[in-house]
């Protein structure tokens, strides 16, 4: 449906808050998706922080101009939809891989991270990368490792020698 230019500059606006206001976005295709698959898609886009929109891409290409976004993201057509995300890229390129695995009509086409373009085949490897709590969660295995050795080794030695004492007084008891 053709829009007027009043409202392609409300469309062109909000293209350009969007861009603005988070760190990133992936460009999906979203051709031949049921209403209901794409209501739970955004609800599981929404638990994760991040906004789902379809576009219109003659608009959105003059938003990706004035906001200086790399060329490469300027080259894609056909029904495209828009994910944004303000925190983790990896939480929506997980989702978009899930609902890519059970839809084939469903496919990544491009994104940003924080004005870095990556092309489909990047989205996929995104999503393989683990969350930033997972990578946290790691970062604080392995620091508390060496700590949890050192108390260990310490209350070994006391447990030891706590045994051996325990060990002959029992003995001296009998």
């Amino acid at each position: 449906m053709s829009k007027n230019r009043t409202q392609k500059g409300e469309l062109l606006t909000q293209y350009l808050d969007m861009i603005k206001s988070n760190s990133g976005y992936l460009l999906v295709d979203t051709s031949g998706l049921d209403t209901l698959t794409i209501t739970n898609f955004k609800m599981k886009l929404n638990e994760v922080g991040a906004n789902y929109a379809v576009i219109k891409n003659s608009v959105f290409k003059i938003a990706l101009q004035e906001t200086n976004q790399p060329v490469e993201t300027q080259t894609f057509d056909g029904p495209t939809a828009v994910i944004s995300y303000s925190e983790d890229p990896t939480a929506a390129a997980k989702l978009v891989k899930e609902l890519q695995k059970t839809s084939e009509k469903f496919n990544a086409k491009l994104g940003t991270i924080n004005g870095s373009y990556i092309n489909a085949d990047r989205v996929m490897q995104l999503a393989d990368i683990p969350s930033r709590e997972e990578l946290l969660a790691k970062l604080l295995g392995s620091m508390n490792a060496p700590l949890t050795g050192v108390m260990n080794a310490i209350t070994g030695n006391i447990r030891g020698f706590t045994m051996v004492l325990k060990q002959l007084s029992e003995k001296e008891a009998k």
